[in-house]
């Protein structure tokens, strides 16, 4: 084994060989920090990922500086409305790990906020996914991701039971198009027993058109993945909330974490835009800022480096797959690709296809631009699979997308989990590094942090805490005559604001009135889906916009798409 010295030089020299310029490398604990001038971000995240490929390397800080870099504009207090306030533990982060863990933890008599610095919950990562519950196939063996994958998949039965959340297990198929592939079937077999999914099933022509009419005639084997899954993840996200909320979670949106207090290297407040709060546990689930967090915190021993995704939605009247689809040359591809899954053609919940994502290192944590050479790259590369191997099925048509979407991936250099209490402020707990297959992994995740604050702090249970959540009736799931007795019990239900999605009146009332209510064009979408079919807002945003200003009581100018100052409309014109 190195010393320390002697594995900086070593990763120096991998450095200098691969790009051709020269860091500074300190190691320490295991921790290797770089520091210097690069001069590109993409050879800065090569340096990172070559430092992480070390073996005696448990984690990277990347403090290299490269052209065109972000700098970090820290929110500034607006208020001093929570000083005073204090609370047995703190979650920092509302995404679908941050809403998971505080509802997890409810189970104990601890009194719990959650900060969340968006308008909304989920608005980073969770919204931002393509909402497929992975099977642990493609995770590294071995890895905590690996780990948390496996255990988290076999969990969501019970979960979205729970929580009373779409989830369907569609499975991800499979297919050979000749002899050379079809040996390689039971390689993929083996590969997801060894990684503790469910065994695969082994299909042949007859069980191939049962899971999946119309493939192509050359199509003769194949392998069914049957513990894939989808899910609604907008719905998770507010079930989640609404859950935590009624076991006596408080949840602070618009609240940002600028600053954490400790004494004796022990957790005493954390400080936030709308004051200064004292607790005594922090989680980490902050995301693609959870280094930031950790910095404040005095333990930053990792990276963040965000790596984008792009993905492209299709109407509804194309639905040409009802598996994950995956031939044998794509899912070989996949498992090629270094630091991602490769993306997929992926059906959803709500009947609309998707192309994606992509995986493109960005070095803005808040990159969530879309672009056409994305669009027309999963399009030109996953298109020609579908028709090739579904002929009989309508071709795809670039004319059939509706939208497409991005968001970035929080990955450290090392590209695994961080779930553990910290090795130097105690009180505190990190859920860092947490990217693609998290969604999966959440229930496993939120079970590791129970089990870590159980061993240190020993609360006692919440013979209170219920787990059960129940979702309000979607107006186009029911058949007429359960239609017509809503409408009798209220008129607005037979005001029908977004004919795509057939989404009423009386559900964006209810989206604008809720316990975690929407404060915006995006907000509404995300809980009643007005707005993201076909014509994408553009016959119901008026009419929202509309709802908006009367239930929350602001001028329609005032009404935002997202949130800050995303305006509908710029001024009134008469």
């Amino acid at each position: 084994m190195l010393g320390n010295r002697a594995l900086a030089r070593e990763i120096q020299g991998e450095i200098g060989k691969a790009t051709g310029e020269q860091v500074a490398v300190s190691i320490r604990d295991g921790i290797a920090r770089l520091r210097g001038r690069l001069s590109s971000h993409q050879a800065t995240v090569e340096a990172g990922h070559l430092a992480a490929s070390m073996d005696q390397v448990r984690e990277v800080v990347n403090d290299i500086v490269f052209p065109g870099q972000m700098r970090f504009k820290p929110p500034r207090k607006v208020s001093e409305e929570l000083t005073g306030r204090e609370f047995d533990v703190v979650v920092v982060g509302g995404g679908v790990i941050g809403l998971a863990v505080a509802r997890e933890l409810s189970q104990f008599n601890l009194s719990i906020a959650l900060f969340e610095r968006h308008n909304d919950v989920g608005m980073d990562q969770t919204t931002h996914s393509c909402a497929m519950i992975h099977p642990a196939i493609q995770a590294e063996y071995g890895t905590l991701r690996w780990e948390m994958n496996y255990k988290g998949n076999a969990m969501w039965g019970e979960t979205a039971r729970q929580l009373d959340v779409d989830f369907k297990r569609i499975g991800t198929l499979i297919v050979a198009e000749n002899p050379e592939e079809e040996a390689l079937l039971p390689y993929a077999r083996d590969t997801a027993i060894k990684h503790n999914d469910p065994e695969p099933k082994l299909l042949d022509r007859e069980g191939l058109d049962r899971v999946e009419p119309g493939l192509a005639a050359n199509v003769r084997k194949g392998v069914l993945v049957w513990n894939t899954g989808i899910i609604s993840v907008f719905e998770l996200l507010i079930a989640y909330a609404e859950n935590a909320l009624s076991n006596g979670v408080s949840i602070f949106l618009d609240t940002s974490v600028i600053g954490v207090r400790t004494e004796d290297s022990s957790i005493k407040a954390v400080d936030t835009t709308r004051g200064t709060v004292r607790t005594k546990i922090l989680i980490n689930a902050a995301g693609l800022y959870a280094d930031r967090i950790a910095e404040y915190a005095g333990d930053r021993f990792f990276t963040i480096h965000p790596r984008k995704g792009e993905t492209i939605i299709f109407d509804k009247s194309y639905q040409p797959v009802r598996t994950v689809f995956a031939p044998v040359s794509l899912a070989a591809e996949s498992r090629e690709s270094k630091y991602t899954k490769g993306g997929g053609i992926i059906p959803t919940t709500d009947g609309n296809l998707q192309f994606g994502p992509t995986a493109i290192e960005v070095c803005d944590k808040e990159d969530v631009s879309t672009t056409a050479e994305g669009c027309d790259s999963l399009f030109d590369r996953l298109a020609p699979l579908l028709e090739r191997l579904k002929p009989e099925y309508e071709k795809p048509d670039k004319r059939k997308i509706i939208t497409q979407f991005a968001g970035c991936r929080a990955a450290t250099y090392k590209e695994d989990f961080i779930i553990e209490p910290s090795r130097k402020v105690r009180g505190l707990v990190y859920v860092a590094g947490i990217q693609s297959p998290g969604l999966a992994s959440t229930p496993a995740i939120v079970e590791r942090v129970r089990e870590i604050i159980q061993e240190e702090w020993h609360p006692s249970v919440n013979d209170k805490f219920n787990p059960v959540r129940k979702r309000q009736v979607r107006f186009s799931e029911l058949d007429l005559k359960q239609q017509e007795e809503l409408i009798q019990s209220g008129p607005r239900y037979g005001h029908i604001v977004c004919r795509c999605e057939n989404v009423s009146e009386a559900e964006v009332v209810r989206a604008l009135n809720g316990e975690i209510a929407a404060r915006s064009l995006d907000g509404v979408k995300r809980r009643t889906r007005a707005g993201q079919g076909r014509c994408q807002g553009g016959f119901c945003m008026p009419r929202i916009v509309e709802i908006i200003s009367r239930e929350i009581g602001i001028g329609k100018e005032r009404v935002v798409k997202s949130e800050g100052e995303s305006y509908i409309l710029s001024r009134r014109t008469k």
